[in-house]
């Protein structure tokens, strides 16, 4: 009985120590669901395909924090290799590992979500597609 009071008393603290981490940028790319507090450019053909193409964008929530995502959709016929970086001058930055793409998927590179400061802003996204970069400056 003492064991399972343990194991219950462990599960709810781990349960509370999860619940009260900030959310943070993974290094990994991530499904998107975008909603009115984002801020995108339109597509950009990537040089390398014109069936990839790829967007920055700028998710602004309630409280006035910010990061930029870097958002890539595939339209081709077969799977490529994607790697990805965003920054911004105000400190949201992120590194996506080089992943498949699979034909007909939209992933996203999520940076630090930071305060936001919207003084002579600026964010940028690169998309390696096979190896080759190509980059957005907003």
């Amino acid at each position: 009985m003492r064991i399972k009071a343990l194991t219950v008393a462990a599960a709810a603290a781990g349960a509370l120590a999860v619940a009260a981490t900030p959310a943070s940028a993974a290094p990994n790319w991530q499904t998107v669901s975008t909603n009115s507090n984002w801020t995108c450019t339109p597509y950009h053909t990537h040089s390398v395909s014109d069936y990839v193409k790829f967007k920055a964008c700028e998710v602004i929530n309630a409280n006035n924090d910010a990061q930029v995502v870097l958002v890539v959709q595939s339209t081709a016929s077969v799977a490529v290799s994607i790697g990805g970086s965003v920054n911004s001058s105000y400190g949201s930055t992120g590194t996506c590992t080089t992943s498949t793409l699979n034909p007909g998927f939209t992933r996203g590179c999520y940076g630090s979500t930071v305060p936001w400061s919207g003084t002579n802003w600026w964010i940028s996204a690169t998309l390696t597609l096979n190896g080759v970069p190509n980059t957005i400056v907003v």
